[in-house]
């Protein structure tokens, strides 16, 4: 079971000055396993629940590890083991409202509320992803690279192509640099696979 907030205190090792002069990007709700947080110039801090994220933190979890993190403007990410992520922008005022989050490896689930108008740009080594609101797993599946929408719409783009996706569909991609394939409808067995990666 995930570790809540409230049932861990933080172990956080004390904020360097590069550290403090970067913008909050959101906390982690819940963890089990092990997961550690990464910046240029300063040592890894160990991960907890109620541990705050910053901009341009590397978030980097164990194997076997499970981790779900809030993001300002309320989008949640949940990865799976020996995933990495970082969150390379976060605007919360204005037009350009939105967050854009790089993963290096693993699986990764995003939940947008459809409600924030925030958009969110995912950057993968095999597809980049646009989107407004919705719930989407994307990650190695089945020895390719997949995606699948829950709810809501997103674009995936890679290799020069763009395809869209609503809510039960998914596609693969053979290989880092390959093309979408053809859009399909996913069943539950698979769905199921997918999603228990990051739960």
């Amino acid at each position: 079971m995930l570790r809540r907030g409230a049932l861990l205190l933080p172990l956080l090792a004390l904020a360097t000055p590069a550290e403090a002069r970067r913008a909050r990007a959101g906390v982690i709700s819940a963890l089990r396993g092990e997961a550690a947080a990464l910046f240029s110039g300063s040592p890894p801090r160990a991960l907890s629940p109620a541990a705050e994220l910053l901009v341009d933190d590397l978030v980097s979890t164990g194997p076997a590890s499970r981790l779900v993190a809030l993001l300002e403007g309320g989008v949640e990410i949940r990865l799976g083991e020996s995933a990495s992520l970082r969150v390379d922008a976060l605007t919360l005022q204005g037009p350009q409202r939105g967050a854009a989050l790089r993963v290096f490896g693993g699986p990764v689930l995003v939940d947008k509320d459809p409600a924030q108008p925030a958009s969110v740009t995912l950057e993968l080594p095999w597809a980049r992803i646009g989107v407004r609101g919705t719930r989407f797993f994307a990650g190695p599946l089945d020895g390719r690279h997949a995606v699948f929408v829950e709810r809501g719409q997103v674009a995936v783009e890679a290799a020069g192509v763009t395809v869209a996706l609503g809510a039960g569909e998914g596609v693969d991609m053979a290989s880092i640099g390959a093309p979408p394939g053809p859009v399909v409808r996913w069943g539950a067995p698979r769905i199921a696979r997918a999603l228990a990666l990051v739960e």
